[in-house]
């Protein structure tokens, strides 16, 4: 009965990660569309500070693209981790 509760808390564990995924997939949706806006505003004006925003707005892009996949990673491990919980489950 462990390990189905083991198992279990890993579906938990695996569902959390999933809805972080989302919310920050959603995140990066709307900071692509900000840095867009910056990008552009740096090529029309031509402005230090708009060129400033640009780089921040492709900073933070890149940060939530690299957290996304940390996250990924995470719930492949979570996965793999369950996986092998349920073929030994299976197995015994």
């Amino acid at each position: 009965m462990a390990m189905l509760d083991k198992i279990r808390g890993l579906n938990v564990q695996i569902a959390a990660v999933d809805a972080d995924i989302e919310q920050a997939r959603a995140e990066l949706n709307m900071l692509q569309h900000l840095a867009d806006d910056a990008f552009r505003d740096a090529a029309v004006s031509e402005n230090y500070d708009d060129r400033a925003d640009a780089k921040m707005t492709h900073a933070d892009v890149a940060r939530c693209e690299r957290r996304i996949d940390g996250l990924a990673r995470e719930r492949a491990k979570l996965v793999r981790k369950r996986d092998r919980m349920v073929n030994k489950l299976a197995a015994g």
